[in-house]
């Protein structure tokens, strides 16, 4: 994913909260239905103020997935990415003697 200031703001939001070893582990977590340890997790008064502090970035910076000097916006964000994620799904096929296609 490309960086931008905006998402560099919300890291920086959860840092300071401590909590990017939390959300790591919870990102692992199987999402299905009935997981008891992710429904407490997500309940906890804790996330709930963090969920709210995070809320308030994209209120302030509007413009949160917009790159640098890129007048193209969300488009050019996704875009990016995108070319990002098929340039490794490259790089990776050829280095394990796979082909694209």
């Amino acid at each position: 994913m490309p960086d931008t200031p905006g998402l560099a703001a919300m890291r920086d939001l959860i840092d300071s909260w401590g909590m990017d070893p939390l959300l790591d582990h919870m990102i692992s977590l199987p999402p299905p239905p009935g997981n008891a340890e992710s429904l407490t997790m997500c309940l906890e008064p804790l996330f709930g103020r963090l969920h709210e502090a995070l809320m308030e970035r994209p209120a302030q910076s509007p413009h949160i997935l917009q790159i640098p000097e890129d007048d193209t916006g969300a488009a050019g964000f996704m875009e990016s990415w995108m070319t990002t994620l098929r340039e490794q799904a490259a790089a990776a096929g050829e280095a394990t003697g796979g082909s694209e296609g």
